[in-house]
């Protein structure tokens, strides 16, 4: 367990801008949409909220970003970290090229039609929680979202029980804002091993979620330091 002083001083990669697709056109067929890429500006990350890929750093479970990281990249604190320069970007490279496929071998095992969506929504109570929805599932009464990820082999190990800890809080950051009730998460282990599963929405997990994350969110507000997690952050226990 890292001290918050030890924490700022940890390396990890800077965010200040990153590539996003934006819906441009949408067609009342199914699956018809043009897509063009777009640069954002995080020059005044606290009005953006917090998002599904958010979630998990937001409540000290992500694996990859730290709580205290998150909280200086919504503050626009990102200048004080010791800023880590990626020699290879490979891994976020096939990712984002494998991604379409990963999609397509999940229509081909599943038989489920989807549709590329790329759009952003905000929670109607919380408008704080924002999520992008990437892909829909079409006509599936028992479930509506989808979700890809391919994870490297170093990062395989997290999957090792199912759906890790981080990416249920993101999925269900993303089920609390569009009110939909299930999402499919399809994931790529080691550019081999394709495995697929199902997020249900549980409105317990939801309501601790929101809670957690609004004491998250407050701290950006006034400029404060996030509670650490052995404070104030419990993990949620579900209810068997």
């Amino acid at each position: 367990m890292y001290t918050r002083a030890e924490r700022l001083r940890t390396a990890s990669l800077a965010t200040t801008r990153r590539v996003a697709l934006h819906l441009v056109s949408t067609s009342k067929r199914p699956g018809s949409a043009a897509i063009v890429d777009r640069q954002i500006d995080n020059s005044q990350p606290s009005e953006a909220g917090i998002g599904n890929r958010d979630a998990a750093a937001a409540l000290e479970h992500d694996p990859f970003k730290s709580q205290i990281r998150l909280w200086m990249e919504k503050t626009g604190r990102q200048d004080l970290l010791h800023p880590v320069l990626v020699q290879d970007d490979s891994l976020g490279y096939w990712g984002r090229l494998l991604e379409p496929i990963v999609a397509a071998h999940y229509t081909n095992r599943t038989g489920r039609r989807i549709r590329q969506v790329n759009a952003t929504q905000r929670h109607q109570k919380h408008p704080w929680m924002i999520a992008t929805v990437t892909r829909e599932v079409v006509d599936a009464p028992d479930v509506q979202l989808l979700e890809c990820s391919c994870v490297g082999m170093d990062a395989a190990p997290l999957w090792a029980h199912g759906v890790p800890a981080y990416m249920r809080l993101r999925v269900m950051h993303l089920l609390a804002v569009t009110g939909q009730r299930a999402a499919d998460v399809v994931v790529l282990l080691g550019g081999q091993d394709l495995q697929i599963y199902r997020i249900e929405r549980d409105e317990a997990e939801i309501a601790w979620l929101i809670r957690q994350e609004q004491v998250f969110w407050r701290s950006v507000e006034c400029g404060q330091a996030p509670p650490s997690r052995d404070e104030d952050m419990p993990v949620f226990v579900p209810v068997s």
